[in-house]
C-alpha cells in the first residue's frame, strides 16, 4: 500500500530490546512538547517518561514507532486483546499532522493485515474510544476509515476532572477500510 511509511515494533528478540530506552522516553518527551500528553492520555494514567516506557513494555501491549523514512513521525500502540480483536491508540506528532490522514489510513492497513505464522489474520476488528469533546480526532478517525457505533454515556475517565465522561466508540474492520 506504502513503501514510504513504516511502523518499527518496539519488542524484546533473544533479550535484546529493538529500540533503547531513552529512545521510547524521547517519545514522551517530544509528545509533551506538542502538547498531547493531556489529550493522548486523557486518562491520567502516563504522566512521566518512565510510566510510558513501562505501559510500551508491558506484557499486553503491542507498541510500534510511526516512522517516514528516517524521520520518526508518532507511535501507536494496541492493547486490550480479545480473540482477533484490539483496541488501538494513536499520536503522530504536530511537526506530521498535514500528512496524518495518509498515516492513519497506511497504519490501520497494516494493522489489519498482519498476518500470523499459519498466514492467517492476527485482527478482524481493531477498536478505540475517543472523548467526545474531541472532534479533531474523531473527524481523523473517521477519515481513516473508522466507523463509529455511536456515543456512550461514561465510557472513559478523565484524570484532569476527575469524572467519567461520554466517548465515540470507533472501529475498524479490513470491509471498511478507506
Amino acid at each position: 500500500m506504502n513503501n514510504r511509511f513504516f511502523m518499527l515494533p518496539y519488542m524484546e528478540r533473544d533479550g535484546i530490546r529493538t529500540a533503547a530506552d531513552s529512545t521510547i522516553k524521547a517519545l514522551f518527551t517530544r509528545t509533551g512538547e506538542d502538547g498531547l500528553v493531556p489529550v493522548v492520555f486523557y486518562e491520567g494514567t502516563i504522566a512521566t517518561a518512565d510510566a510510558f516506557l513501562s505501559m510500551a513494555k508491558a506484557p499486553g501491549t503491542m507498541f510500534f514507532i510511526l516512522m517516514d523514512g528516517t524521520q520518526t513521525i508518532g507511535y501507536t500502540w494496541l492493547n486490550r486483546f480479545e480473540n482477533h480483536t484490539a483496541r488501538q491508540h494513536f499520536c503522530i506528532f504536530k511537526s506530521y499532522w498535514g500528512n496524518s490522514l495518509d498515516v492513519g489510513k497506511w497504519c490501520l492497513h497494516e494493522v489489519l493485515h498482519m498476518q500470523d505464522n499459519a498466514g492467517s489474520f492476527v485482527f478482524d476488528l481493531v477498536t478505540g474510544f475517543v472523548p467526545a469533546w474531541n472532534k479533531r480526532a474523531i473527524n481523523f478517525v473517521l477519515k481513516c476509515g473508522g466507523q463509529t457505533h455511536g456515543v456512550i454515556p461514561n465510557a472513559i475517565f478523565n484524570g484532569e476532572t476527575g469524572m467519567s465522561e461520554k466517548a465515540v466508540f470507533i472501529y475498524y474492520t479490513r470491509e471498511k477500510e478507506a
